[in-house]
């Protein structure tokens, strides 16, 4: 990695190419994303602790961008507080980002105090619902300056998610998906998820994606360990409906089948540092719901 100027030391930075980086908070692996340029500068779900922040501000400030751009992925608590240190920055999001805040106000500031508090940190700004400045869904090419992005739809894990692509560079922005310490994280049937990652598999395959960042975990290089990362988790989630479809077909209820698939391989499983066991039982349980519910899409 290079050095920027701003950049606290010890940070946890990575340079990837034409003025990408990606800053790794301490807390949840958790990446923020920063397409630094003079002119028009973005910065996707900036976090995630006070300090970390600070040290986002301090590098976009040592930029001096004429705009910077807030773009948020999703509408979970850790991904949107970061817009009281850019007040006057215009905001993008999924059309749907704007209820979901207002309704989870008092669990993302609940949440926000008990993660920066377990850090020894305090919040001196608060957060405040917004309406994004720009919202958009489905499938959206979006032009920030220099920056040329696809928006697409990522349900799956939220309704409220979406990818960014930068064509140019080959980069996908995959917000909270193909994580390589944490499995998929479902909010709702695995069919649903899957889907989304069909729709970016032939992007990886025609080497559309050369790289690919998180929005948990390490960043994965190169067009082999892209795929590996798609069609992994499109090997979990097909294993896991099939042994919830299993287990409902032997007549099992949600908990014997929830243990009868805690054996099933995934990321995090037994982990001492970061621990998925929990999360893949709460899958076991939207797979079993998702299979008994008629098929739809993520509303």
């Amino acid at each position: 990695m290079g050095a920027r100027p701003g950049v606290a030391a010890g940070a946890a930075w990575t340079e990837l190419e034409g003025g990408i980086w990606v800053r790794q908070s301490r807390a949840y692996w958790m990446n923020s994303v920063v397409l630094l340029d003079a002119e028009h500068t973005v910065i996707v779900d900036p976090g995630v602790l006070p300090s970390e922040l600070d040290d986002l501000a301090a590098v976009v400030r040592a930029q001096g961008p004429q705009t910077v751009t807030l773009f948020f992925t999703h509408a979970h608590w850790d991904h949107v507080l970061g817009r009281p240190w850019w007040p006057d920055a215009p905001t993008l999001a999924h059309d749907r980002f704007a209820a979901e805040v207002k309704r989870e106000r008092e669990r993302i500031a609940g949440e926000a105090r008990r993660l920066a508090e377990a850090h020894g940190e305090h919040w001196t700004r608060g957060f405040v619902p917004f309406v994004p400045d720009t919202a958009v869904s489905g499938l959206c090419f979006l032009p920030l300056g220099p920056w040329r992005l696809v928006l697409r739809d990522a349900f799956g894990h939220s309704g409220t998610q979406l990818s960014a692509h930068l064509t140019d560079q080959r980069v996908l922005i995959a917000a909270d998906m193909l994580s390589d310490i944490e499995p998929p994280l479902l909010d709702g049937p695995c069919a649903v998820y899957r889907q989304t990652l069909e729709t970016l598999l032939p992007l990886a395959e025609h080497d559309a994606i050369a790289t690919l960042v998180p929005g948990h975990g390490a960043v994965a290089r190169g067009r082999e360990a892209v795929l590996a990362r798609i069609r992994g988790d499109l090997a979990y989630l097909q294993a896991l409906e099939d042994g919830v479809r299993a287990a409902r077909d032997r007549g099992e209820p949600l908990e014997a089948a929830q243990e009868s698939l805690a054996a099933m391989d995934y990321t995090g499983r037994g982990s001492a540092v970061y621990p998925m066991d929990a999360f893949h039982l709460e899958n076991v349980a939207f797979a079993y719901r998702g299979l008994a519910a008629p098929r739809r899409g993520n509303s």
